[in-house]
C-alpha cells in the first residue's frame, strides 16, 4: 500500500494530509505521482508523514519498495495479507531474520543486513498448510540474496 492508497485510507485529501503533517502541498503531489521518490525524503518527513497516518516510517518505505520491486499476490492464497505481513523465520546459515511484508497486491520478503534494507519478491502461493515450505523459501531467498550481495561486493560487478 502506497502513500496514497495510505492516506485515502485514513479519509484524507492531499490538503489536509499536507497541513496535517506539515509536509508542502507539492511535494506530497510529488510523492504520490512518483515524480519524486519518498526513499529520498528526510527523516523529518517521512516522521511526519508517519505520524500524520499512523503508521511506521518503515511502513511508508515498505510501500514504495513493495511496489517496485513485490511479486504479484497469486489468487488461490488462502492467507489474508494480515496473516502474511504476521510470519517471520530465520535463516539460520547467516543467522538473519526475515520476514514477508505484502499489501493485498505484492509480496516480497525483506532482510536488514548491516543496516541496509534489501527486498527479495517471493512469487507462491500462501496457504497455512504450505507454510513450512513458504518460510524455508523465505530463508533460501536470504541466503541466495546474500551470496549475490557478497559476490558483488568482492568483485564490484
Amino acid at each position: 500500500m502506497g502513500l496514497k492508497e495510505l492516506r485515502k485510507q485514513r479519509g484524507l485529501t492531499q490538503r489536509q494530509l499536507a497541513e496535517i503533517s506539515g509536509v508542502n502541498f507539492r511535494s506530497l503531489q510529488d510523492y504520490e505521482q512518483g515524480h519524486k521518490q519518498l526513499s529520498s525524503a528526510s527523516g523529518d518527513i517521512l516522521l511526519r508523514l508517519a505520524t500524520a497516518l499512523n503508521c511506521s516510517m518503515e511502513a511508508l518505505l515498505l510501500s514504495e519498495d513493495l511496489a517496485l520491486h513485490g511479486a504479484p499476490l497469486l489468487p488461490k492464497n488462502d492467507m489474508t495479507p494480515e496473516e502474511i505481513n504476521g510470519q517471520t523465520f530465520v535463516s539460520e546459515e547467516r543467522n538473519i531474520p526475515g520476514r514477508w511484508v505484502c499489501d493485498g497486491e505484492r509480496v516480497a520478503t525483506v532482510f536488514y543486513d548491516h543496516g541496509q534494507r534489501y527486498m527479495v519478491p517471493s512469487l507462491a502461493i500462501f496457504r497455512q498448510d504450505l507454510l513450512p515450505f513458504l518460510k524455508d523459501m523465505g530463508k533460501l531467498q536470504i541466503e541466495n540474496a546474500m551470496d549475490e550481495i557478497e559476490f558483488e561486493r568482492r568483485t564490484g560487478k
